[in-house]
């Protein structure tokens, strides 16, 4: 379910292990009918129709016609980049299970980013979620209602690293005329709310037009400017996107700079010299190419990094202003950033996962495996609240008789209960149900259902779809399950 070009090196490695492998058929579908968003989704078939990638106009009528097994989903933002007929939930209820490969990195550990990695539609309706390490497995883990979907197999956009050699180059680098190339990668301006505060989240614009009105004093040096995609977006606030603009048209003037709006990024990333970059997905990308790295800052907001990435961005030089920049290039011109690479090689080994270059072949791998192989699946259970109502319904509905249910375990807040058993259930803290797989979650309480709702939902994380009220499941269970048992007296 194909949407925005620059997302390709996301995909494209799981792509190719798909057109060589003879048993499956794979179709990519353009979802060229917007919902809100458009900024991203320009030139997109104009990007396939260059590489020589076939696609099909998205509807529903081909997609039933083709009827696959599952869907793979770019955007994790359903209702702003989708409307009804392409949703993820659309898709999931026509019995197609939805795949998601995060097209960039998760790097942000606030909580607008938590919500942006772990809650949005994709992720909570995804059969499949892949991410690239084992260090990020666990924040899904921690914060991600859909966790039991996740799998730490890398991601495509690594693979490409591996093979860089293989990334083509472009006329630009016959502008540069043997000059050393730094790529100046650019987030669009970002504001976020932390404790109910507006921040900006990225390096004030105003820092990044004064160096712009000194880059010809680089002329030695080649500028590649890479905006993202998103930095003349109508959803950037009317004041940041002057700014924006005012930069873009000062640079657009320099002799010793080129503007690379181009959907693959990765042509200008794997011939730079240098980096300059600011919060970006791209920024860990940046780390495995053994060249000098400056990450830019809000001097008055640092975000905080997620665990996975913290080291790897900690190991580049950082920087808040233009005299920051003008530093880092100093020193690069100098030839005195070999410590800096240095360390940048010894922290990307806590990022990188091993055996890279094959995570799109072990991506693919998973996905039949899963079609092929599903397992005869219990619904699992933990019900919340050990108390005597609790036993009674469990006796009472004969839940531990049917084969088709499984007590995972029960649950409460009084910790003199945790560790011990109920019926041969053990009783575990209610953090310690995020480590087992559940499918629905049963609170006993009439009286405190609520306050543990949300205690499930807000402060657990645990996904709001699998909680039911004792008397829904009870309902449910005696129409759908104990009468098709042949248990008439109920």
């Amino acid at each position: 379910m194909y949407q925005v070009a620059s997302y390709w090196p996301s995909i494209e490695s799981f792509y190719r292990a798909c057109v060589d492998d003879d048993s499956v058929d794979i179709r990519i579908f353009f979802v060229n009918e917007l919902s809100v968003e458009s900024a991203q989704i320009e030139k997109t078939d104009v990007f396939l129709t260059e590489k020589g990638i076939p696609f099909f106009v998205y509807s529903e009528k081909e997609l039933k016609n083709f009827h696959p097994h599952a869907a793979l989903y770019q955007p994790p933002y359903d209702v702003s980049y989708r409307n009804p007929s392409a949703l993820s939930v659309h898709l999931r209820e026509m019995g197609i299970r939805i795949v998601y490969i995060p097209y960039g990195i998760e790097i942000s550990d606030t909580e607008d980013a938590r919500f942006n990695h772990f809650h949005t539609f994709v992720v909570r309706n995804a059969w499949r979620i892949y991410t690239f390490s084992e260090v990020m497995l666990e924040d899904y883990k921690k914060y991600c209602p859909n966790r039991q979907a996740v799998r730490a197999l890398g991601i495509p956009k690594f693979d490409s690293i591996v093979h860089r050699n293989e990334i083509g180059s472009s006329d630009h680098f016959q502008m540069a005329g043997g000059r050393r190339i730094i790529l100046w990668k650019m987030h669009f301006p970002k504001l976020i709310y932390d404790n109910n505060q507006k921040k900006q989240v990225t390096p004030y614009i105003e820092e990044y037009l004064r160096f712009a009105g000194q880059i010809e004093d680089y002329d030695d040096l080649f500028f590649v400017v890479m905006p993202h995609p998103m930095f003349f977006s109508q959803t950037i606030s009317p004041e940041l996107s002057k700014k924006a603009e005012k930069l873009f048209w000062q640079l657009r003037g320099k002799k010793n700079v080129y503007i690379d709006d181009r959907a693959d990024y990765r042509i200008s990333l794997y011939h730079a010299d240098a980096v300059i970059i600011d919060r970006s997905a791209v920024m860990v990308e940046a780390g495995f190419l053994d060249i000098p790295v400056l990450y830019m800052k809000n001097p008055d907001y640092e975000e905080p990094l997620t665990k996975a990435v913290k080291e790897l961005a900690d190991s580049y030089e950082q920087g808040t202003s233009c005299a920051d920049i003008q530093k880092f290039l100093d020193k690069f011109c100098d030839q005195e950033l070999g410590p800096v690479i240095g360390r940048i090689k010894k922290a990307r080994l806590q990022v990188l996962p091993p055996e890279a270059g094959m995570s799109g072949e072990k991506i693919l791998a998973d996905i039949k495996g899963g079609i092929r192989n599903p397992e005869k699946k219990k619904i699992n259970i933990s019900f919340f609240g050990a108390s005597f109502i609790c036993r009674h319904y469990i006796e009472k509905l004969k839940i531990k008789n049917n084969a088709d249910f499984k007590i995972v375990c029960l649950s409460d807040n009084d910790s003199k209960k945790w560790g011990s058993e109920q019926e041969s259930i053990e009783i575990v803290a209610p953090e310690k149900m995020k480590e087992k797989e559940i499918d629905l979650i049963v609170i006993t309480s009439e009286q405190y259902y609520m306050p543990i709702k949300r205690q499930l939902v807000y402060e657990l994380h645990m996904d709001e779809e699998k909680i039911l009220r004792l008397d829904y499941f009870a309902e449910m269970y005696m129409r759908d399950y104990m009468q098709n048992a042949g248990y008439e007296d109920i």
